[in-house]
């Protein structure tokens, strides 16, 4: 009788350990291996969560977790810089498993990947896409965010700059915020940028206009001074020693405003230099944030009072030009009434 009991037992205890062997092997082995990938994944082991993926793909019978396993495919490469075989992956699961739960942010990632394969256009079309279709997505600040930086990539910063202050503002509690707000400094950077660059080239075409009236004044004050020196030469005898005196007096004083006149040209020189020194440090600064704004500011004044240096010699060089060639033409019209 106690020998029978014992067999029951264990019998029963047989019956129990084959149970529970069956309820452990109830869940889909698909499931397991994607479980095992996810989690591989998540800690940046992208062989192991590769090899479990495409364990799901090789099994026919885990057809079911094929769209699950297509996606993580697509991120794992993704993660790898491995755009292309991301981008086709990720393309197949988008056709083939519509109705799959990964298919929002299937769809957000492609976004995301055209931006890093620098189809700066495509990124945008398709992310406003996506925002269209998913208003309420959690992937949202991350589209805008994105869109932003397209359209700060294609040079279109009154677009971006819009984007990111979206960001900042409708989405505060989003890592994307620092993101953007860091953009919108740079923004900022690059529209002084900008402006300094037409400041700069403004008073490059000021300085050629410049230069191009100084090198006629000097051709006319060379040609002035070798026609008197001629008339020097001429006029030897003691009759017109006094004419002698006067012409060489005006000989020298036009030397000394020739003189002059090249000093005017190396200001002018020295004031485009300026101007170049302070673009080249609003860029050296760009890359520094914090605290290169404020310097910025004191490059902008540095800039501006330059430029009103530059336009008052230009002033006073013209002015100089028409008191010039004023005098002269009285001087030489008064030297041919004498010499008749």
């Amino acid at each position: 009788m106690k020998m029978n009991r014992k067999v029951t037992l264990v019998f029963l205890g047989l019956i129990l350990l084959t149970g529970s062997l069956t309820g452990a092997d109830s869940a889909p082995r698909g499931d397991i291996l994607l479980k095992e990938g996810i989690e591989a994944f998540q800690q940046a082991d992208y062989q192991v969560a590769m090899y479990r993926f495409r364990e799901i793909l090789a099994n026919p019978q885990e057809r079911n977790f094929h769209g699950d396993a297509y996606f993580w495919i697509a991120r794992t490469y993704l993660a790898l810089s491995r755009l292309e075989e991301a981008s086709k992956h990720l393309e197949y699961f988008l056709d083939k498993y519509p109705e799959n739960p990964y298919i929002m942010e299937g769809m957000y990632e492609k976004g995301r990947l055209l931006f890093l394969q620098r189809q700066f256009s495509e990124c945008i079309e398709h992310l406003n896409r996506f925002l269209k279709k998913y208003p309420d997505s959690p992937y949202g600040a991350n589209a805008y965010y994105w869109i932003g930086e397209a359209a700060f990539s294609l040079g279109r910063l009154k677009e971006a700059e819009k984007v990111f202050h979206f960001v900042v503002t409708q989405f505060p509690t989003s890592f994307r915020v620092e993101a953007a707000r860091y953009r919108l400094d740079i923004i900022k950077l690059k529209y002084r940028e900008e402006e300094l660059m037409k400041l700069l080239q403004w008073s490059h075409e000021e300085h050629l206009k410049a230069l191009e009236e100084f090198q006629k004044r000097e051709a006319v004050y060379l040609e002035t001074i070798k026609t008197y020196q001629r008339r020097v030469a001429l006029l030897s005898t003691q009759d017109f020693q006094g004419e002698i005196l006067k012409l060489s007096e005006q000989v020298r004083a036009l030397e000394n405003e020739l003189s002059q006149a090249r000093k005017n040209e190396e200001t002018l020189r020295v004031e485009k230099a300026t101007l170049e020194n302070a673009l080249m440090k609003l860029r050296v600064e760009s890359p520094s944030m914090k605290g290169g704004i404020e310097s910025s500011g004191i490059a902008d004044a540095a800039a501006i009072k330059n430029l009103l240096e530059l336009l008052q010699v230009k002033q006073e060089a013209l002015a100089l030009k028409e008191e010039y060639l004023q005098k002269l033409k009285k001087e030489i019209i008064g030297s041919e009434g004498k010499k008749e």
